[in-house]
């Protein structure tokens, strides 16, 4: 167990990606929580629990939903008006949302850091979404299920985890539970439409309000077949801050690198 790193009261809030929910930290959250931080997990509209819910073609109409659901868990228990900051972790379009809540209410967050993510005002298309590793990667999963090593198991997840994992592609255990998730409940291919083009159309925000600096800190895996890692220093450089690098990790960074993600997560909240 870890303790004593985080300060008293911090706040965690994490923030999945395209087409994914809560239940794909898949025990990243309580890793923190362990370590003897407040995290809160949110589902996005369109996934999860809010999967009956539109997802929205902008990256700042998903804010509302998410700051309601952080709100309802701070104001448990809670004996003062102003809640306290958080710190919003956001995975890849978690990112996107975490920059675009910290543009809109900087008061709210103590800072936002951001893992595998991108925007359209500084990165090409090819390099945020890297449609050629999708097409290997599904040809992969497709040659595994003719070998008869993926019976039983979503075709659909095995690809995800494959494009998106360095370390746990072929982990069928992980896979197998991936597959359960996607029979209790997933994103319809509407709203995973959706999401896609609010990704597509988003650009990194200007989140400097003068009198409230929310400090931006980035995460970037050497291995990320899906988001270029140039992506994550294009981040980098337009907020100005150093790009920290983990190797031989894929996208999911919380699969491949969870004990250093956490090192690093709680590092930054001393």
């Amino acid at each position: 167990m870890i303790a004593g790193i985080a300060k008293e009261g911090m706040t965690f809030v994490l923030l999945r990606g395209l087409m994914r929910d809560r239940r794909h930290w898949y025990g990243f959250s309580q890793r923190l929580a362990v370590a003897g931080v407040r995290v809160i997990t949110p589902d996005l509209p369109g996934n999860g629990t809010l999967a009956e819910i539109n997802s929205p073609l902008s990256i700042s109409a998903y804010a509302d939903y998410v700051w309601a659901q952080i709100d309802e868990v701070l104001s448990e228990g809670a004996t003062r008006e102003v809640l306290d900051p958080v710190c919003l972790v956001g995975l890849s379009m978690g990112g996107m949302l975490a920059l675009e809540m910290a543009k809109h209410k900087p008061n709210r967050v103590q800072q936002v850091v951001l893992i595998n993510s991108s925007a359209a005002n500084l990165s090409p298309w090819y390099c945020r979404f890297q449609l050629r590793s999708l097409v290997k990667s599904a040809w992969g999963t497709g040659r595994r299920w003719l070998n008869g090593e993926l019976a039983g198991v979503s075709l659909i997840e095995a690809t995800v985890i494959q494009l998106t994992s360095e370390c746990r592609g072929d982990d069928f255990k992980l896979i197998q539970d991936w597959s359960h998730y996607r029979q209790q409940g997933h994103t319809s291919l509407f709203n995973g439409l959706r999401q896609l083009a609010a990704c597509a159309s988003f650009d990194a925000p200007v989140i400097d309000h003068g009198l409230v600096n929310v400090p931006v800190n980035v995460i970037v895996a050497n291995r990320d077949r899906l988001a270029h890692p140039s992506c994550g220093q294009a981040l980098s450089d337009f907020y100005h801050t150093q790009v920290i690098y983990l190797d031989d990790c894929g996208h999911d960074a919380s699969l491949d690198k969870p004990e250093i993600l956490l090192r690093l997560l709680l590092g930054m909240a001393r």
